[in-house]
């Protein structure tokens, strides 16, 4: 099972492992921490580059032609190696405690 992704209260651009989450806390002496859980955007064509650290449309920009980076995931073509996918900010909370 994939772990689950988490955006901090401050930043809602980037969502974070729970380890992430704790890196964060640490570094700046928070001792609890409410988070938002992060629910993957699926059917809006867009998705996340790896490699680049930039959302993008399905087909704008990315792909054998397109992107000097590009890596067919099978080794042969289709889908790049860098994909990703898109998170938003969704309604269930947890709270995490150093």
């Amino acid at each position: 099972m994939k772990q689950p992704y988490y955006f901090r209260p401050d930043d809602d651009e980037y969502c974070y492992t729970e380890e992430g989450i704790k890196e964060y806390m640490q570094e700046n002496g928070i001792k609890e921490l409410t988070v938002y859980r992060a629910k993957r955007v699926t059917g809006e064509g867009m998705f996340f580059c790896k490699e680049f650290m930039e959302p993008g449309m399905s087909g704008e920009g990315c792909g054998r032609f397109e992107c000097e980076s590009y890596i067919p995931n099978n080794g042969k073509n289709g889908r790049c190696k860098h994909f990703g996918y898109c998170y938003e900010v969704s309604a269930e909370i947890k709270i995490i405690k150093l």
